[in-house]
């Protein structure tokens, strides 16, 4: 990374670490590294996108609302009428219309019987159940828009994770090329006589050690992709590797600014209030259960198989004559044994349950937005103090590598430079996407979502 070939004085040493360099370069490139770079590219957008059309949190939640949208529709069905259509097969062998049957001999007739009922008014019980499960639907469509954005925030940091690790793994391979490179500098510097063998046998160490952390980097990447096809709600492994286009940072809010867009925007929040005016609701519906009922009816009789001796009707008919009532009923509770009085105080008592989870929420959006943001400025002077640290090192490595290779510094502060080098490097990698993982979880929190 250094030029650290074009340091050393001999010709005939600057062509063997080329040479080296070369065939270093040939073994790692033609393994894990061309499967790396050879994986299906994928943009950011293209993995929200199959999250949000193929993810099962989505589905579920999908699912839910579609549930609630059918049971706002039965209780709608209360404002129509209602017909019923009845065919009964009746036994009876005791009174029947003032009389009794001959000899009191039973009978088999049957008996249709339509009826038509059609509420009136239930002074605002029906009213206050439509609308209670009106606002368990508004609930339902925010808890829909809260696993949007959950699993649009899992896919964003999926993605920022397999670009960290890409990273991570081609500086891994970097190391590994540096690293052999300060070994054939020792096992060079011994053979002139300027260094001692304990030089090499750190050097070898040191590379040794950049082997395997290239291996880790390289299962680290592979899991990295598992992780990236799970959060897309996919069940085919594929090795996709990311697109190299910059993440679309959120808006540059100050804390009080975010904190009121995340209270006002909030899907989750906003499905906990909907919960809160649903409960209310339902207070009002057990009340209004003490109230009068008034409704129509409408209900027919045709009865055929009863002798005419009974029925009056002409021989061989059987027949007998068909009869209907309606009329307008109303119904008042008197007393139920105190059953409408409990309901009442525990639907009261549910209101203020749900009331205080929506109050726990709101304090924790607060909370955590608080803590993201302090978090997301502490990245950021981290990642300044890395990149000093890592141009700091490089300097210094830079100058310890001339003077090493010059016999003027032992082995133990070659090595010590190369790896404080290698370790800022990784670093700073490390911390770049750290930030950006932040950032995910800020926009999470206040609700806020990208346009692609």
């Amino acid at each position: 990374m250094f030029a650290k070939a074009d340091l050393l004085r001999p010709f005939r040493f600057r062509a063997l670490l080329a040479m080296g360099t070369g065939v270093l370069a040939g073994i790692l490139l033609s393994g894990p590294v061309r499967a790396a770079e050879d994986g299906v590219p994928i943009a950011r957008k293209a993995v929200v996108r199959a999250a949000l059309a193929s993810h099962p949190l989505v589905s579920i939640a999908y699912d839910r609302s579609r549930a609630q949208t059918e049971k706002v529709g039965t209780e709608m069905s209360a404002y129509y009428p209602h017909i019923t259509l009845s065919l009964d097969q009746l036994f009876l062998n005791s009174a029947f219309i003032g009389g009794v049957f001959p000899d009191y001999q039973p009978i088999a007739p049957e008996l249709l019987n339509p009826t038509l009922t059609q509420d009136i008014t239930s002074f605002g019980g029906r009213h206050d159940r439509v609308r209670a499960e009106r606002f368990r639907l508004r609930s339902r469509r925010e808890e829909l828009a809260e696993a949007r954005l959950t699993v649009s925030f899992h896919a964003d940091v999926a993605y920022d994770q397999l670009a960290m690790f890409e990273h991570l793994y081609r500086a891994a391979l970097k190391n590994e090329e540096d690293a052999a490179l300060h070994f054939r500098m020792a096992q060079e510097r011994l053979a002139r006589g300027f260094g001692v063998v304990t030089d090499v046998t750190m050097a070898r160490l040191l590379l040794e050690k950049t082997r395997l952390e290239r291996v880790r980097q390289g299962n680290a990447l592979r899991k990295a992709q598992a992780d990236l096809v799970f959060a897309m709600g996919r069940e085919t492994l594929v090795p996709y590797r990311t697109d190299g286009t910059p993440r679309i940072s959120g808006p540059d809010w100050s804390l009080d600014e975010m904190t009121a867009y995340a209270l006002a925007h909030r899907p989750l929040l906003q499905a906990a209030l909907a919960l809160d005016r649903e409960r209310e609701s339902r207070v009002d519906e057990v009340r209004t259960r003490n109230y009068p009922h008034l409704s129509l009816f409408a209900q027919g009789f045709l009865m055929w198989g009863v002798p005419p001796t009974i029925s009056g009707a002409p021989a061989g008919s059987g027949l007998f004559l068909p009869a209907f009532q309606s009329g307008v009923a109303l119904s008042v509770p008197i007393y139920v044994g105190g059953e409408i009085l409990h309901e009442t105080e525990r639907a009261r008592m549910e209101a203020r349950r749900e009331s205080e989870k929506t109050r726990l929420v709101r304090l924790r959006i607060i909370r955590n937005v608080r803590k993201l943001y302090d978090d997301f400025e502490t990245q950021k002077e981290t990642l300044a103090l890395d990149q000093a640290r890592y141009d700091h090192a490089r300097e210094n490595l830079r100058l310890v590598e001339r003077r090493f290779a010059q016999g003027l510094v032992d082995g133990v502060t070659a090595v010590d430079a190369e790896t404080e080098m290698l370790t800022s490097r990784e670093r700073l990698i490390a911390d770049r996407f750290r930030l950006s993982m932040i950032q995910d979880s800020l926009d999470r929190e206040i609700g806020y979502r990208r346009d692609f």
